[in-house]
């Protein structure tokens, strides 16, 4: 009876020890998901970032176009001048 009351205690402390371990694991499983999801989240906003820069460039491009081909009066104004 003895040897199996010392076996229950051994099994019980190696479970013990187990679910120490799995919450160690856990924990470091938790920062590392933190950490790339943190990453990530940078990674995203440095994009959307260039992406929106580039549309601002892009809108300047087109204002320009825009302005460089309007001539001071359109054609239909010049119209009634005649």
């Amino acid at each position: 009876m003895s040897k199996r009351f010392v076996k229950k205690e051994e099994v019980e402390r190696e479970l013990q020890e187990i679910f120490q371990l799995i919450q160690q694991v856990d924990e470091k499983m938790e920062k590392v998901i933190a950490e790339v999801l943190e990453e990530r989240y940078e990674q995203n906003k440095i994009q959307l970032d260039q992406l929106q820069e580039q549309l601002t460039n892009v809108e300047r491009q087109l204002h320009r176009a825009d302005v460089e081909r309007e001539p001071g009066l359109p054609l239909s104004s010049k119209l009634y001048f005649v």
